[in-house]
């Protein structure tokens, strides 16, 4: 039987599931391992929930089985997940979207106290810590695994070496390079075309900071909308050769991520992430041939990039999982700033973007309003104007 190994990290927010599930899949990658991560927040970014699905687990499921389709054809070994399920009956659902994985399910769990220290610690709000409690609480009385780690007083690397000592020989030996990558064309569609805007831009300039706001917009106008961050859907590693940055994996994710949005009833899509260049952005936008995009491009000057770039290897902005630029120090920092000076360059020089929106000396609310403004956000109706 054909199947693909699927190691998924469950347990309350605060325990640790995407940091340990993060450094597990790089720890296989370095071995050799054909790997995949995904976060299952990541996936689900559609909204508003629908009734009766307050914490849009189906939504999450489906945009699961969406991307695992696409590692799959790109020949992954093993996929590591994070996500807080909080069920049998959810896993069950997860598992129906996913066909061919050999899943296993470890639970990461600590106390209320420390629980209560990380969230904090990592900008959430007090209203996060009761449900975390409450979720905690229900997998105590009702667990999906017998794999259980306490995480509480114990580095990442002490939690990966547990889950692992807990699984045993997952997922096997290293089983040789990745192959050539070959994914399914994409179908056309004779569906209205939905209002798509992607923020682009080098690296440091600001795109998931200032196109998350513009999803915002979108779901307080009543529009059910989608947010991909193209970062987060093509995390596999080691590289492979034939696709140099993940473009095409990415690209196919996103397609296929797309139409289970858009199955699960959203109706806009807001992409961020850089793209590539111009040949390389081709490829995405064909592989959602239902949107009608506008394209964004940020820019900012020279200076400006390199102070953002500085404050993003001190830590300072949201963390997200496989950030290359945080922790950045001496000539490893002066080498990503000088890339993403002549990345900016190389896209101004390539005109990519329907229109370029600067970013210097703005703040985040600035930059969001010209953004909408270019894309007909927010009170979307039918395609968006381009500037």
């Amino acid at each position: 039987m054909d199947t693909t190994a699927l190691l998924w990290l469950v347990g309350a927010a605060g325990s640790g599931k995407t940091a340990t599930a993060w450094a597990l899949f790089r720890q296989l990658a370095d071995a050799g391992v054909r790997a995949a991560y995904v976060d299952g927040d990541q996936v689900g970014m559609a909204y508003p929930a629908p009734a009766g699905d307050p914490d849009n687990e189906r939504v999450k499921a489906r945009g699961l089985g969406a991307v695992w389709s696409g590692f799959r054809a790109a020949g992954a070994q093993c996929v590591v997940v994070s996500g807080g399920v909080g069920s049998a009956a959810v896993v069950a659902d997860y598992a129906g979207q996913v066909p061919g994985a050999a899943m296993t399910l470890v639970e990461l769990a600590v106390d209320a106290a420390e629980r209560r220290r990380r969230l904090l610690g990592r900008g959430n709000s007090e209203y996060l810590i009761e449900p975390a409690a409450a979720h905690a609480a229900e997998l105590a009385r009702n667990p999906l695994t017998a794999h259980r780690v306490d995480t509480g007083g114990r580095t990442v690397a002490e939690v990966v070496a547990l889950v692992r000592e807990r699984v045993g020989d997952w997922p096997g030996a290293a089983p040789g390079p990745w192959p050539a990558r070959s994914f399914p064309a994409v179908e056309s569609t004779e569906e209205e075309r939905a209002p798509m805007v992607w923020v682009c831009g080098a690296a440091g300039v600001g795109k998931s900071t200032t196109a998350f706001p513009v999803f915002l917009r979108l779901l307080a106008s009543g529009v059910r909308a989608s947010y991909v961050d193209l970062a987060q859907i093509g995390w596999a590693a080691p590289e492979t050769p034939d696709d140099p940055g993940g473009h095409r994996l990415r690209a196919h994710n996103l397609g296929a991520l797309w139409r289970a949005h858009r199955d699960a009833g959203s109706r806009c899509l807001v992409v961020s992430g850089a793209g590539g260049g111009a040949a390389a952005m081709r490829g995405y936008l064909g592989a959602v041939p239902d949107c009608d995009p506008v394209v964004v491009r940020l820019d900012a000057r020279p200076d400006v990039l390199a102070e953002r770039i500085q404050m993003r290897s001190n830590g300072i902005g949201v963390e997200l999982p496989g950030d290359a630029l945080r922790g950045l120090a001496g000539a490893d920092l002066a080498r990503a700033v000088a890339e993403a000076q002549d990345e900016a360059a190389r896209l101004a020089a390539e005109g990519v973007g329907d229109s370029c929106v600067d970013t210097s000396d703005r703040t985040v609310e600035q930059v969001a309003a010209d953004i909408a403004a270019v894309a007909g956000v927010p009170g979307v109706s039918g395609r968006p104007r381009r500037s």
